[in-house]
């Protein structure tokens, strides 16, 4: 099962955020998954849905006064869209004018890698057992940990889970690192994912729970007359906090988070909510600038867009990440982070 299903499936949950769908399509399309077969399947009348129902969805963006000019923009060039045979070059032309105008870089279209219809022909999608062990096998997201010289901890995180058994595999790691004097958190190639274990990772980063950012969600009212459309009724805000942790493992010792243009997302998250409690030193280059919590909605059997319904904003400073990306207290290439990160420690 490919690692943007089980995000998929987070992000139905409202999960914080997702990754991005960028550079999850180009890890799809390096490894030949991501639209492989469907070029020759996706018609004129599949992009034309798509269009359409993308126009629809847009109902349901988290930034209201933003939408009446993405869907002037893509209605002006509804016809040079039409025109690209091409499914990726359709799809990408797309992306670059929502981009444009919204300035938003969760809100993007992908292209499944087989048609819905086929999908739902084949039966039921996995099961939460069936995510968990597909999780399990790919380390809960863990990349590396390990104790270097000196009393270091290293903890290297490639995505952050969704799953509520991630929790576990969190404690289980901060484990092996417990004792360590100081805790250089890798996440310069963590494009995101889950709330389970990132909540999970901070509680385990101060001594009581620490305030996160809070969320505003959309609050959208169905509409009777078209099932994929919304009526705007204000905001409701979520207060976020991390997960109480019996013993945290680093409630008091020197965190240093390595980033780059690689960390998006949940990612971003974490490093900014560390340096907004002046918890942690930020080392590297500015992150990749994700902050809108997101959810998938189909455009029809071949193409997905990806929706920002929410809109982080943390007590402490009043905003976000979202555009700017995370600005690091010490900027080095995100290359040299680690050993800007060890010379620091000492």
């Amino acid at each position: 099962m490919k690692l943007r299903h089980v995000m998929t499936a987070a992000l139905g949950a409202l999960m914080l955020s997702c990754q991005g769908p960028a550079a999850v399509l180009a890890q799809e399309a390096a490894a030949g998954g991501v639209g492989a077969n469907s070029p020759a399947a996706i018609t004129a009348a599949h992009r034309e849905r798509a269009l359409d129902t993308l126009h629809r969805r847009l109902a349901h963006y988290v930034m209201v006064e933003r939408t009446p000019a993405i869907r002037a923009r893509l209605a002006e060039r509804r016809q040079a869209y039409l025109a690209l045979t091409d499914p990726e070059a359709f799809r990408q032309a797309i992306n670059a004018d929502l981009l444009a105008v919204s300035g938003d870089n969760h809100l993007q279209v992908w292209i499944e890698g087989r048609s819905r219809d086929d999908a739902a022909a084949e039966g039921p999608g996995p099961t939460l057992e069936q995510m968990a062990a597909e999780e399990a096998r790919n380390g809960w997201g863990v990349r590396e940990a390990k104790m270097l010289d000196g009393g270091v901890a290293y903890l290297n995180l490639a995505s952050f889970s969704g799953h509520p058994d991630s929790a576990a595999a969190i404690d289980a790691t901060m484990a092996r690192l417990a004792g360590a004097r100081a805790l250089v958190l890798d996440l310069r190639e963590n494009l995101g994912g889950g709330e389970a274990a990132l909540r999970q990772l901070m509680g385990h980063f101060a001594p009581q729970p620490m305030r996160l950012e809070d969320i505003q969600f959309r609050r959208c009212q169905p509409n009777p007359a078209d099932p994929e459309d919304c009526v705007a009724d204000g905001r409701d805000v979520f207060e976020r906090f991390a997960n109480p942790v019996a013993a945290p493992t680093f409630p008091s010792q020197p965190i240093l988070v390595l980033v780059g243009p690689g960390t998006f997302s949940a990612a971003e998250a974490v490093a900014y909510d560390l340096q907004a409690a002046a918890r942690a030193t930020v080392i590297g280059e500015p992150t990749g600038g994700g902050a809108n919590p997101s959810i998938a909605m189909d455009l029809g059997p071949w193409f997905t867009v990806i929706m920002p319904i929410g809109e982080a904003r943390h007590p402490v400073t009043g905003t976000n990440w979202e555009g700017g990306g995370v600005r690091p207290d010490v900027a080095v290439p995100a290359g040299q982070a680690l050993a800007e990160a060890l010379r620091r420690i000492g």
